[in-house]
């Protein structure tokens, strides 16, 4: 089987296709486009949409509602650039629905979002010594990846964030539970909040085109 970058909270297997849903007030379907576009995948975040509606049919009322509702299903479709937002969103959802747009039991949403404060890659379902990558990243381009060369020379520049060298460039890696940004090393970004932890590394191999993040483990 040839290995591809992933997340491994998103598991695997058929997905039916979801119904974007008609929300007065907003243009979901430009939603769509734009999460497409900073990198995440429209199928799940129509999917997050849709779960949160039928939860409770009546968000579809509420503008003010439904961007929180969208902000989180964003995130939890990969766009990593919405994570800080769609973490201040997340409590005024109520727990069925914030459970829902993130595929959590309602009664694991508290652990999620005071894990999620410290470590960006706490998810309540994995098991707590899982040394399983929470994500691999990269791959091959001509798999779809995004390498002409393995990824070497792995640097942590803070959590969750990295860079590569890959060929005769530097890379820069970011990721967190559900998605990640990776392209050539460009201006200093600010670092992540200073309340998380490092609690992940990368993983490289000579051999191989993908990135693994791994579970901290101290030398």
């Amino acid at each position: 089987m040839i290995a591809r970058a992933h997340h491994a909270v998103n598991g695997g297997g058929a997905r039916s296709e979801p119904v974007l849903p008609d929300v007065p007030g907003l243009d979901l379907a430009l939603s769509v486009d734009n999460v497409a576009r900073f990198g995440g995948d429209p199928h799940r975040y129509v999917s997050a949409l849709t779960a949160a509606l039928t939860v409770d049919p009546d968000l579809a009322r509420s503008r003010d509602r439904m961007l929180a509702v969208a902000s989180v299903a964003a995130w939890r479709s990969g766009v990593l650039g919405i994570r800080a937002d769609a973490l201040v969103w997340l409590p005024q959802l109520s727990p069925d629905i914030g459970a829902a747009v993130l595929g959590l039991p309602a009664d694991a949403l508290g652990a999620f979002r005071f894990g999620q404060a410290v470590d960006r890659f706490y998810w309540p379902l994995r098991p707590g010594h899982s040394t399983q990558p929470f994500a691999r990243l990269g791959g091959f381009v001509g798999l779809g990846g995004a390498w002409e060369f393995p990824p070497t020379e792995p640097v942590l520049e803070g959590p969750g964030r990295w860079t590569v060298q890959v060929g005769a460039a530097r890379w820069r890696l970011e990721a967190d539970l559900f998605g990640h940004a990776l392209g050539p090393v460009g201006p200093a970004v600010p670092p992540p909040s200073t309340r998380e932890r490092v609690t992940a590394q990368l993983v490289v191999r000579p051999t191989s085109f993908l990135a693994d993040v791994v579970p901290w483990r101290p030398a």
